[in-house]
């Protein structure tokens, strides 16, 4: 019942606070103003949900520059508490399912956001390739779930080597983000005396100018050491 719930709200309130940032994008030619409408988008999911948001490790990067974030992935709130968090111009990589319907394909594309094919690996390539000449011209931070789809148990899965790759290419430096609390949040039942504390953890930066290629794996490795320390607290 909770989930259905939490559906509706957010199929609703995602409808409303993308199609009024992509109007406010198209009539002022600002990738930038997503960051208004998405923290405005988390903040309202947030209050609706009961949600209340602890941030730790926000020293560990400048809110002027831009990063990749890459956290752990529980639940359907994810992004939207990280918006929050981040304060930034942040878009995310998602799943190329999540453009089949036309209108938030539409969204999604002009807030400069990416879906990739995660069984095509050429077309997922050929997608970052087009993020990362767009990010040329209009700067932003980027998310990318490195497990590919949440997890079903809270734990943490395999991780795939995206955010790395994004790195590499790039230079831009990835942070870890352990993201605590979310998985408990979406089992929990509709009505519970227990607050809903989700808690986001930023971790130390990992520098990626000098890596090529062949150090993908190492720095996948170094993402998910980080986040299971995270978690582990």
């Amino acid at each position: 019942m909770k989930k259905i719930w939490v559906y509706i709200i957010l199929l609703f309130w995602t409808f409303f606070f993308g199609t009024t940032s992509m109007f406010s994008i198209l009539l002022s030619k600002k990738k930038s103003n997503f960051k208004y409408y998405g923290i405005s988008w988390g903040k309202t999911l947030g209050r609706l949900f009961g949600i209340k948001l602890r941030v730790i490790g926000k020293e560990n990067f400048d809110n002027n520059k831009q990063y990749i974030f890459a956290p752990n992935h529980s639940s359907v709130i994810d992004f939207q508490v990280l918006l929050i968090a981040v304060n930034q111009y942040l878009v995310f990589v998602g799943k190329k399912e999540l453009g089949r319907i036309p209108i938030f394909r539409t969204i999604i594309k002009v807030a400069g956001f990416v879906l990739v094919d995660r069984r095509n690996n050429k077309d997922a390539v050929k997608s970052l390739e087009k993020l990362r000449a767009d990010m040329k011209e209009f700067p932003r931070s980027v998310a990318i779930f490195p497990e590919g789809t949440r997890s079903r148990d809270g734990k943490l899965q395999d991780f795939k080597k995206g955010a790395a790759i994004l790195g590499i290419d790039t230079g831009m430096p990835i942070i870890p983000v352990a993201i605590v609390g979310s998985y408990s949040w979406w089992n929990r039942g509709l009505f519970t005396k227990n607050p809903n504390i989700i808690t986001i953890i930023f971790g130390d930066p990992i520098d990626t100018k000098n890596s090529s290629y062949e150090d993908r794996n190492k720095i996948t490795m170094s993402i998910k050491d980080q986040i299971t320390k995270l978690r582990n607290g």
